[in-house]
């Protein structure tokens, strides 16, 4: 069952270029604006759905990509919206 998740950075450069791996591994992804609660110092993240996230730590392991953090977004709408850290 896919899962959609949001990838927290400290950068926008450092977001876009794991964008790029992602995409170059065919695992498409999403540069949108943070949520406030989730903002630390670059307020672009990188949204995606996926079965496995393990798959996406791999690639970044792989490549030395650090994210901030890597949220599941749990609930629907905009107001019952939750974010849980897993990674």
């Amino acid at each position: 069952m896919e899962k959609e998740y949001i990838l927290s950075f400290s950068s926008f450069y450092k977001a876009a270029y794991a964008q790029e791996v992602l995409e170059e591994a065919g695992i498409r992804s999403s540069l949108r604006k943070l949520p406030a609660e989730l903002i630390y110092s670059c307020g672009t993240g990188l949204y995606l759905r996926t079965d496995s996230i393990q798959q996406v730590i791999d690639i970044f392991d792989g490549k030395q990509i650090v994210p901030r953090g890597i949220f599941e977004i749990v609930g629907r709408g905009r107001e019952k919206r939750e974010y849980r850290k897993v990674h």
